[in-house]
């Protein structure tokens, strides 16, 4: 996956709006805290704006639980990947098979639920996105998916714009943003030719 620097953003950002980037140093404490607050804030709602394939995993995971208790597999297994959104449960891996069979489930708090009366596997394959990091100022070199930086740049530059009260531009750059991230996915799904993949509901009754 291609990454930015979080301080190669912050600095463009600082830049639209007239300042010197030459230097991270030249960004007040202040004003670094409240863009770092900001790039959380943004890099979440940039990352859930679609399901980027960077972001997005297919793996193997062991179905948990049995008659009494119930068939789940919860977001945080040992060992494994903390899960996001959960976009698809299948039985065969779907990087492998052309019409992998879905399995019936169903989302609740933290975990997959499987109905009681289904006949469920030992392990499964999920779909899902990753979740975003938490950034802080004292790791501004930590990294970004590239996929993202340009519409995280806009929406911070937004930022600094709505702080001095100019609105106007602020809404100007949330426009670029959504602009911005509608190109990067048509960029996927139309000039990569990448559809999304297909899969077949198994019907347990």
């Amino acid at each position: 996956m291609r990454t930015v620097t979080l301080q190669s953003i912050l600095l463009r950002a600082w830049q639209r709006v007239g300042n010197d980037a030459s230097d991270v140093a030249n960004i007040p404490s202040g004003a670094q805290t409240m863009l770092v607050a900001a790039a959380n804030d943004a890099i979440e709602t940039c990352w859930t704006w679609a399901d980027w394939p960077e972001l997005c995993r297919i793996e193997e995971r062991t179905i948990q639980g049995n008659a009494t208790t119930g068939w789940f597999i919860d977001y945080e297994q040992v060992g494994q990947t903390a899960m996001g959104e959960v976009f698809a449960v299948t039985r065969d891996n779907p990087n492998t098979t052309h019409s992998p069979r879905e399995l019936q489930y169903s989302l609740l708090g933290d975990s997959i639920r499987f109905p009681d009366d289904a006949e469920i596997p030992t392990t499964c394959w999920v779909r899902y996105r990753t979740r975003p990091d938490t950034y802080t100022t004292s790791n501004l070199t930590a990294t970004v998916p590239a996929v993202l930086s340009k519409a995280v740049g806009y929406l911070l530059t937004a930022a600094l714009h709505e702080e001095d009260g100019q609105l106007d531009k602020a809404n100007l750059m949330e426009a670029k943003a959504e602009n911005e991230l509608i190109n990067e996915r048509d960029k996927y799904y139309f000039q990569q030719n990448q559809p999304q993949t297909w899969s077949a509901r198994v019907n347990y009754y």
